[in-house]
């Protein structure tokens, strides 16, 4: 068992500090490109364990620059995430404000995107649906709604984003030109 650990220990030595330097040339954030090393630095090690390979510096970059794209991958969706997210608030608090404004008008329009809205939840997915009404209708937090449904917090940003799509698009009319 020592044997195991200094042979771990070599190598976070070897090639802790370079893999870091790279994975933060990727994330450019400390604490991302640590946690993205540690892994890289455990799953190489693994690796070493069940098999000899030929070059183990080769392997950990890889795994590196692996990890690194997928995090800015996951994070780019985010971001997309997030201002599908706000232009649909922006788009709800218009609606509010011009009914306000109009309020016989305002109520008709109302009555017909609760309608449109409805009838276009009652198409989705199941899942897609759940995740939506928890997430809009009854102001659950992503994160309580992943573990509410047994699914990850990037699965429910997935439903949801899906079901702002097709509401956009069955919205369409309904919608204020920017």
């Amino acid at each position: 068992m020592k044997q195991i650990a200094d042979n771990f220990d070599q190598l976070f030595k070897a090639y802790h500090y370079r893999s870091f330097l790279f994975a933060k040339s990727f994330v450019h954030i400390d604490v991302v490109a640590e946690d993205i090393t540690a892994d890289a630095l455990m799953i190489t090690w693994i690796r070493m364990q069940e098999e000899n390979l030929l070059s183990p510096k080769s392997f950990l970059l890889k795994v590196i620059r692996n990890k690194a794209l997928d995090y800015l991958k996951h994070q780019r969706i985010h971001r997309q995430l997030i201002e599908s997210l706000d232009n649909w608030d922006e788009w709800e608090q218009q609606l509010r404000i011009d009914n306000s404004n109009e309020v016989n008008d305002g109520q008709i329009f109302l009555k017909e995107i609760k309608q449109i809205t409805q009838q276009t939840l009652d198409t989705m997915p199941m899942k897609t649906r759940e995740v939506f009404e928890l997430s809009r209708l009854s102001y659950v937090s992503g994160k309580e709604i992943a573990q509410q449904l047994g699914i990850s917090l990037k699965g429910v940003e997935y439903h949801i984003t899906k079901a702002l799509k097709v509401l956009t698009v069955n919205l369409k009319e309904y919608m204020l030109a920017s």
